[in-house]
């Protein structure tokens, strides 16, 4: 049971992942990945993951002070860089790690789970509350109707969560692991989604650069508007960084701009860069947590036991 619980987020992103490959002539996309410039993704994949753990180190110290858990800068930037090479695992379990420290830092187990839900549902919350933004500015678009249908109501869902939030209810407020949220308030909030602005940017155009890179031409403002979907899509909890949902996200948003003489084969052009993006990505965040793995151990702050 053990193994199956770690092996079926992998069998899952690799079924989705296999539903889409079927779906794209093997010739193109063989094509498609051999004349890649693989070098240059490569390299793209390295500092989007060096930006991204500068801006998410920032968005999570900043949400630790609405918590009022302050915690030295550099120690959260040396911590956060090391669960990078967990993402890899899933995108939860890396947040988990973070809540590990908390917890050796000080911190109460219940609160430091707390904590984690807290920075992990305002880095989607504020990933929904921009993608939702930019949607509604430019909805011509979007790939498909429904998916601003389904912003809405995620939206609302969000709204409904604040006014409970505000409100402050007893019987949930009393709860030690969910306390941190209700201390944090609406004003506690909205301080940690403004500090995933720069994150949510750097994720959103890091893709949208990575894809320009390899040769498809999306424009700018389509990226901004689309792009923040696949998102949305990598970040989901329910398989290994994000595999299969992203590649069919990023096929399904974005091959109309590939080169190709068949739809079929633009979309198989998409599905090549999304593969070959997706093993770059997990390469970088490897590079990178292994690099603050040391770094961390050094600082101390893995040894720390809690008081």
């Amino acid at each position: 049971m053990r193994i199956l619980r770690r092996v079926w987020p992998w069998m899952l992103g690799a079924a989705i992942l296999a539903v889409v490959i079927t779906r794209v002539p093997m010739s193109a996309f063989k094509a498609a990945v051999g004349h890649g410039p693989h070098l240059a993704l490569a390299a793209t994949n390295l500092a989007i993951a060096l930006c991204t753990l500068s801006t998410d180190s920032f968005a999570t110290w900043l949400g630790l002070v609405a918590l009022r858990m302050r915690r030295p800068f550099a120690d959260v930037v040396a911590v956060r860089g090391a669960t990078y090479a967990l993402f890899v695992v899933n995108y939860a379990v890396g947040q988990s790690a973070f809540g590990y420290y908390l917890h050796k830092s000080g911190t109460k187990g219940l609160r430091a789970v707390g904590a984690t839900l807290f920075l992990l549902g305002t880095n989607l919350a504020a990933l929904l509350a921009l993608t939702t933004l930019a949607a509604s500015i430019g909805a011509a678009t979007l790939p498909s109707p429904q998916l601003m249908t389904s912003l809405q109501i995620a939206c609302g869902a969000l709204a409904i969560y604040l006014v409970f939030i505000s409100l402050a209810p007893g019987p949930l407020a009393r709860r030690e692991v969910l306390t941190p949220l209700f201390e944090a308030g609406l004003r506690g909030h909205v301080l940690a989604m403004l500090g995933r602005v720069p994150h949510v940017a750097v994720m959103v155009i890091g893709q949208w650069a990575a894809l320009r890179v390899w040769g498809v031409p999306v424009p700018f403002e389509v990226g901004l508007v689309v792009m923040p979907v696949v998102v949305i899509a990598a970040v989901l909890p329910i398989s290994p960084a994000g595999l299969g949902t992203t590649q069919a996200a990023l096929v399904y948003c974005f091959s109309s701009y590939a080169a190709g003489a068949t739809s079929d084969d633009r979309a198989a052009a998409v599905l090549a860069f999304a593969i070959v993006h997706f093993v770059y990505g997990v390469g970088g965040s490897l590079l990178v947590g292994l690099a603050c793995l040391p770094i961390a151990k050094r600082r101390g702050v893995l040894q720390r036991s809690a008081p």
